[in-house]
């Protein structure tokens, strides 16, 4: 290419400098002048508030490195010709298929059009515009590169709102799990940070019972440690606790240059809870402010989820409670009426006399929940998880009872597939780490269903041996072989 169009000796000519962010433009061509000259004719081209920031390759081979080392370029301006006929035409292919980069846009250039159709190679191959470099004006070029970028920007409006989509919606399947309020609580704040992006600081705070206060109950990003369990008041900036007030008076948002405050109104009690976002590394858009308003709306109802599935499970614990009460102080009448309960009470009492009663009342309760304990034995251990997690959720109040014997029956009920051998479900707990209660109430359930159908006392021993020291100690195997004859009088 001729020297007069590089323009090198024009003093007046001046490289602009570039804002803080600008669009990266890849130019592979194996003539330097071509380089030159793309720069000069784009020296001050700008779009959005950003300029262009240039990459050179001068062959095949260095544009995919190029393309690997800056795979957020806009724009690549690609020569067909160089090392080869079809160099450039293989870098198209490779940007597309061996990078997987389908956000850039290629638009390809070349002298000798013979070489490359364009019918031929704007269907054989992922491109986005195709000239000739004898028409290709500055004008033409400047054109050729604003509908690029405006293309390039639409598509990556597009992808970051898929991104944003699949945030949310990982979010809502993880805020909505059945959990405890501190995992909820701990999850949300991450949650957070993770769906604004940037912020360094996430706090979340819930009032007292008459809203004077509010306690930081979960935290993430600086100093996250430092602030659970602290007040809200005493770990935001002067600026935003300036805004607090007025904010939770109003149940209402403040959005400030580097923080945001969020009320968050509670559906079935008298105060809500604050969210504080700080530290933001970008000034946040109508539609951030929009998403987060949603967001915080959305946390708080199942935020309410949780808490009256809490207080749900209080009450069952406390009726659960009182039922064991109540069976403790008619024991007696209870062993004569029910035959299963005083089964559980003679093989406690053989092997753990001093809970023996404690371990009986919890039968009543366990065997309320065999409905629930229909997992096949030969089962896939996939299959046994997902029902031993039905088991967990479906029975969460019991962990709540303050009586020892519905604590007993929870842990039996949660125990049910480990084995003594350490191969069980889900904890893999071995030997002394599963409860001799929970022993009992499995092993009185299994005679109960042996004697149902009709299995010799001589065929449940061979039985019993051979799960001594798989499913069972086996000390307490020992003891309940040699009391099989008197526990089928019972």
């Amino acid at each position: 290419m001729s020297n007069q169009f590089m323009f090198a000796d024009e003093a007046s000519q001046q490289t602009t400098k570039l804002p803080t962010e600008y669009w990266k433009i890849l130019i592979v061509d194996d003539e330097p002048e071509v380089h030159a000259v793309t720069k000069l004719a784009l020296n001050d081209f700008n779009f959005l508030g950003r300029g262009l920031k240039f990459y050179s390759a001068f062959s095949g081979e260095e544009a995919k490195k190029l393309i690997d080392e800056h795979p957020d370029a806009a724009i690549l301006l690609l020569d067909v010709v160089m090392e080869t006929d079809d160099a450039g035409l293989q870098v198209a292919r490779y940007i597309r298929e061996e990078a997987d980069n389908h956000f850039t846009r290629i638009i390809l250039r070349t002298g000798q059009p013979g070489q490359a159709p364009e019918r031929t190679v704007i269907v054989n191959y992922d491109i986005n515009d195709y000239k000739s470099k004898t028409e290709l004006t500055a004008q033409k070029l400047f054109t050729a590169v604003m509908s690029s970028l405006r293309s390039y920007r639409d598509i990556m409006s597009i992808d970051q709102s898929r991104h944003g989509l699949e945030k949310i919606i990982a979010a809502s399947a993880n805020l909505y799990a059945l959990q405890p309020m501190n995992s909820f609580v701990d999850g949300l704040v991450q949650q957070l940070s993770w769906v604004i992006g940037g912020a360094k600081q996430t706090l979340y705070a819930t009032s007292n019972e008459d809203g004077s206060s509010y306690k930081v109950l979960a935290a993430h990003g600086e100093d996250s440690g430092v602030c659970v369990g602290q007040t809200l008041r005493s770990v935001i900036p002067s600026k935003a606790l300036a805004e607090l007030e007025h904010v939770i008076a109003n149940h209402g948002s403040y959005y400030g240059d580097d923080f945001v405050l969020l009320y968050c109104r509670s559906h079935c009690r008298s105060h809500g809870s604050v969210l504080f976002i700080g530290g933001l590394s970008r000034a946040l858009t109508a539609d951030d402010h929009h998403v987060l308003q949603l967001f915080s709306e959305n946390v708080q109802l199942a935020q309410d989820n949780v808490v009256c599935l809490e207080d749900s499970d209080q009450f069952l614990a406390r009726l659960a409670d009182q039922l064991m009460l109540h069976h403790a102080s008619h024991f007696n009448g209870i062993l004569e009426q029910n035959s299963e309960v005083r089964l559980a009470y003679a093989v406690a009492q053989k092997v753990a006399a001093e809970d023996a009663e404690t371990t009986a009342l919890a039968w009543s309760l366990f065997a309320q929940a065999r409905p629930l304990l229909n997992c096949a034995s030969d089962a896939a251990a996939a299959v046994e998880t997902t029902c031993q997690q039905r088991v967990a959720r479906s029975l969460r109040a019991l962990g709540h009872g303050e009586h020892e014997a519905t604590q007993n029956a929870h842990r039996a009920l949660i125990e049910r597939l480990e084995r003594w051998d350490g191969l069980g479900l889900p904890e893999g707990k071995q030997g002394s780490d599963i409860a001799i209660s929970t022993q009992v109430l499995l092993l009185t359930e299994q005679l109960l269903d042996w004697w149902e159908s009709g299995i010799s006392d001589s065929d449940i021993a061979v039985r019993l041996k051979d799960e001594r020291g798989r499913y069972y100690s086996p000390k307490f195997l020992d003891v309940v072989i040699k009391s099989l004859p008197e526990l089928r009088t019972i």
